[in-house]
């Protein structure tokens, strides 16, 4: 192996490494939007971003940040929010557990983060098609990308 394509493989793992971690972040997030819909704060977020911002919008009333959380915090729903617990719950716990599996070599890790991966992709794409929802293209986006990325470290057989 040359030292150019030893260079690319070491590039190719430590960016492999960064979105895992970058993912379990992610996961970890999405647990902790799951515990917080859980404890009841999705009823309690307009009057809690009201309070954040009261300040700023007392100085600015037509502040670009805040005007735009409060308006997006209206949007949040607050009646049976029993989907969104079990999906963030479901999706933080999987992409937590791949993530931990791909980083401790796991040898069917891979093919299993590239199949939830995809199935995400699916189900984010069918709610795109169905709802809307610019996050879900970024989310897929971002999932592909991951796909990729793992794809090339299965085969450059960079596996611990």
């Amino acid at each position: 192996m040359t030292d150019a394509m030893q260079y690319d493989n070491k590039v190719n793992h430590r960016l492999f490494v960064v979105t895992l971690v970058a993912k379990g972040l992610l996961g970890l997030i999405q647990l902790m939007t799951a515990a917080a819909i859980f404890a009841g704060v999705a009823e309690r977020l307009p009057v809690i971003t009201q309070w954040l911002f009261k300040a700023e919008l007392a100085e600015n009333p037509t502040d670009f940040i805040a005007t735009r959380i409060i308006s997006l915090v209206g949007i949040v729903p607050t009646s049976d929010l029993t989907f969104y617990t079990a999906y963030f719950s479901a999706h933080g716990t999987l992409h937590i557990a791949i993530v931990i599996a791909l980083l401790y070599g796991a040898p069917w890790a891979h093919h299993a983060a590239i199949f939830v991966l995809w199935v995400f992709v699916a189900y984010q794409m069918f709610e795109w098609a169905t709802v809307g929802g610019y996050m879900l293209l970024v989310l897929s986006a971002i999932d592909l990308a991951v796909i990729y990325i793992t794809l090339r470290e299965r085969r450059n057989g960079l596996v611990r």
